[in-house]
């Protein structure tokens, strides 16, 4: 990892050992960057999965995804046709 991305995972443990007790690492998996991009980000989404399914709230409906869905249809995306 860049070294200032470790600078930024260390302050974030610092920040939020408060709130939790459990701060772990993970290393992304994957032969290059892009797939441990994609790897992390999968992660990231199931975990958020997760802690709805386990905290009784839908995961499904997403406003900030849903905003983003109305304004595309409303855009001037259909250029690209």
């Amino acid at each position: 990892a860049h070294p200032r991305n470790r600078t930024r995972a260390k302050i974030i443990k610092e920040i939020i050992k408060d709130k939790f007790s459990d701060v772990i690492d993970i290393d992304p998996e994957g032969k290059n960057d892009l797939h441990r991009l994609f790897w992390t980000i999968m992660l990231g989404d199931f975990i958020s999965y997760y802690i709805a399914i386990r905290t009784n709230i839908d995961p499904m409906p997403v406003k900030r995804i849903d905003y983003l869905k109305k304004r595309l249809v409303g855009s001037n995306l259909n250029m690209l046709h």
